[in-house]
């Protein structure tokens, strides 16, 4: 069973920081996984701009939480249609491996892969089939429900792989005083890596680009 809050599930509720309020908007968007209209939103500071726009400047926070509707988990037909589109793709690839729920919570049925092939899956594989599948289900059947998928604790080692990655290139940003791009990523991760510095006053984070080589940008704060 997996809680709301861990790393294959989307936060709730966020603060985040930016030079202006819809930069801070931006980011809290961009960690929800969510639309303006599908959050309730807190102004915390408007900000300040400083002498000469810089010299003293404090960014704009604000509290961003997800409307309930929102948070309504995926019904039994959804799950139906979820699981039927997943297994058919993966008999289709005619190795030993197939599907089983895991959890549902939000818009999102969490999925494993499991039989004598389901480690073939393990790595990039995993979320370019993701990818697919999601594209089908919205196009086929519903626009709100997404798959989620995993092998083993893959999941689980690749989010602690990027947490240490962010911190790192993160340090490196403030070392140089220049922004790094990284490899593109799925949405997922990239909420891992704004969640993970999202509360580090010397750099903030963004995204830039379309699926599927949408990329997080870590830039420093200018002082």
């Amino acid at each position: 069973m997996v809680e709301p809050m861990t790393d294959n599930a989307p936060v709730q509720s966020v603060e985040t920081t930016g030079r202006t309020i819809e930069e801070a908007k931006e980011k809290a968007l961009q960690l929800l996984q969510a639309t303006e209209e599908q959050v309730e939103w807190e102004i915390l500071d408007e900000g300040s701009r400083g002498i000469f726009g810089v010299l003293g400047s404090a960014p704009a926070r604000v509290r961003a939480t997800l409307k309930t509707a929102v948070r309504q988990a995926p019904s039994e037909e959804s799950e139906r249609k979820v699981m039927a589109v997943v297994n058919a793709a993966l008999r289709a690839s005619g190795l030993a491996v197939k599907a089983i729920k895991r959890d549902s919570y939000d818009c999102y049925v969490e999925l494993e892969l499991v039989g004598r092939d389901a480690q073939r899956f393990a790595g990039p594989q995993l979320d370019a089939l993701q990818y697919v599948l999601n594209i089908i289900i919205n196009k086929r059947y519903d626009k709100t429900t997404r798959v989620l998928l995993d092998v083993g604790d893959y999941r689980k080692q690749r989010a602690e792989k990027l947490r240490r990655m962010a911190l790192e290139i993160a340090k490196q940003v403030k070392e140089r005083g220049e922004e790094a791009v990284l490899d593109p990523l799925n949405a997922i991760e990239r909420r891992i890596i704004h969640h993970t510095l999202m509360n580090d006053p010397d750099v903030y984070t963004y995204s830039e680009g379309e699926e599927p080589e949408r990329r997080v940008v870590i830039s420093p704060r200018k002082q």
